[in-house]
């Protein structure tokens, strides 16, 4: 099976589409993983025949079909150009042509992010706008959610030790990235994975997060 994710810092950071293929292949699923990523991304910039990721994308459709793409939106996108977001999902839903398409749905910023007040809503009001749009766009092309916004949210409530954020109040922690990657794997093949040694997540974290992501989709 061949996955592509397209995104930005949010996929990135602590290597998200890695955490999943290490992940998959420990739980018997014979994938790999291509990524296509660039700080603070738009989707739809990645149509532009002229930018250097959209040649990246050509070259890797070239040489392989895709059976699932994944999708990551610039943070706020969904919330202040829904259009736009719309766009970029529709293009490169084309483009890439896979048999699957996942939305990776993000999560509000924590509280205390400037960008809270700027946009008027709370960490809990911004994952509830971004998850509305993620399944509008989702609906467009008939693409799977995979809700990472809605996890970090609840594990956040359930759980005020276990901090998914770094200290920017945006981008994910550690855990955070594992939380991503459990949840896309959870997606993508219909159930939770029996081990998640490779993450080397602390047993105790994992049991408080795993029935989180579970419930969640």
């Amino acid at each position: 099976m061949n996955i592509l994710f397209i995104g930005n810092s949010y996929t990135y950071v602590h290597n998200v589409p890695g955490l999943f293929e290490k992940l998959a292949n420990e739980n018997g699923k014979n994938i790999t993983v291509d990524s296509v990523t660039k700080g603070a991304r738009k989707l739809y910039e990645n149509l532009d025949p002229a930018d250097e990721k959209h040649g990246e994308i050509i070259s890797l459709t070239a040489k392989k079909e895709y059976d699932v793409l994944i999708l990551q939106e610039q943070s706020y996108l969904g919330i202040t150009d829904y259009q736009s977001f719309e766009k970029g999902v529709l293009g490169l839903n084309k483009l890439v042509s896979p048999k699957k398409t996942v939305l990776y749905a993000t999560w509000g910023r924590k509280e205390g992010c400037p960008l809270l007040q700027t946009l008027g809503l709370n960490s809990e009001e911004m994952f509830l706008a971004l998850e509305m749009a993620y399944i509008q766009a989702a609906k467009t092309i008939q693409a799977d959610v995979s809700p990472v916004g809605r996890c970090f949210n609840e594990i956040t409530k359930q759980y005020g030790d276990i901090d998914l954020y770094s200290p920017d109040l945006s981008h994910q922690s550690y855990i955070g990235s594992c939380v991503a990657a459990i949840c896309h794997y959870k997606t993508v093949f219909g159930e939770m994975p029996a081990t998640c040694a490779s993450l080397e997540l602390d047993a105790g974290v994992y049991q408080k997060i795993s029935p989180i992501i579970k419930d969640s989709i």
